[in-house]
């Protein structure tokens, strides 16, 4: 079994940064993650070989999440907008790579937004030529593209496990692959399972958040039977854990994301309930060969 266990900062910190950076890690691996969350909102801000050095002995690999913007987008139908958005991945990936990473993450292909109209087939098209262009050039880098399906008010474009097989299918990158979470997989899929098993060819990340975006032991997403499904059918991928609550948030960030309240108090109780709930499922499972 070679599943690797990421978690998000957001369980310790409002922001990552080279200076919390060491400490927080050290804290994920005395849970027993092996991966966290570096995310890239703002690019060009990024010191890459800081948080390499940050995080050189802690034992904790990055994994990174980007993300477009309305005048960054490469799905836009304008050629200037569109590669504005190529080269805004393209930077996350380059970063990505100084710091250790193999991964960028999250949603790629459009802005994070409640869309204003449902989308054109030329939209999708387009998002999905861009993409291919940067998955084969991060490949050269040892980077992946992996796109995350969201729920229907943060994108109109990938909303569940089949618009996200078809989608990568039809740009045709093999290393442009899927991130499925729980959290957004309860308000658009009718059945978890059968949603992990559709998406496992591409599936490379499957993230656990609970409907209420805290402690994964407590709520109505039954997270740890969509694990087990994942692994009974052969999963080895990234297993990731996700959480939020607005005191250990930025404004604008809880803002953007809809966290209005605090649904936990102390990150590292969370971290190793989740920690235990996703050991105990992998010792339980053997993936076939």
């Amino acid at each position: 079994m070679n599943n690797q266990i990421a978690i998000h900062p957001a369980a310790w910190a409002a922001e990552l940064t080279p200076d919390n950076a060491t400490a927080i890690a050290r804290r994920a691996a005395g849970h027993g993650f092996h991966r966290m969350i570096v995310p890239l909102r703002t690019p060009e801000t990024i010191d890459a070989g800081a948080f390499e050095k940050a995080l050189r002995d802690t034992g904790i690999r990055p994994v990174n999440t980007a993300g477009q913007l309305p005048d960054a987008d490469l799905s836009s139908v304008d050629e200037e907008v569109r590669e504005r958005g190529r080269n805004r991945l393209r930077l996350a990936v380059r970063l990505a790579r100084d710091m250790g990473s193999d991964h960028v993450g999250g949603v790629l292909y459009g802005p994070l937004r409640h869309a204003p109209v449902q989308p054109s087939g030329e939209t999708r098209r387009i998002a999905a030529e861009s993409l291919a262009i940067v998955a084969e050039e991060a490949k050269t880098l040892g980077v992946r593209l992996v796109l995350e399906i969201v729920n229907r008010y943060e994108t109109n474009l990938l909303t569940h496990a089949a618009a996200g097989v078809s989608f990568v299918e039809e740009a045709g990158s093999d290393n442009l692959f899927l991130h499925l979470d729980t959290y957004h997989m309860n308000i658009e899929e009718p059945d978890l399972g059968a949603a992990v098993r559709l998406a496992l060819p591409h599936l490379a990340y499957l993230e656990l958040g609970q409907n209420h975006r805290g402690d994964l032991t407590r709520g109505h997403i039954p997270v740890r039977e969509v694990l087990a499904t994942a692994l009974a059918a052969g999963y080895r991928g990234m297993i990731g854990v996700e959480a939020f609550t607005r005191r250990l948030m930025t404004t604008q960030v809880a803002t953007s994301l809809a966290i209005w309240r605090d649904v936990f108090d102390d990150g590292d109780t969370l971290a190793a309930e989740a920690a235990r709930l996703v050991h105990d499922t992998l010792a339980d499972h053997v993936a076939p060969n």
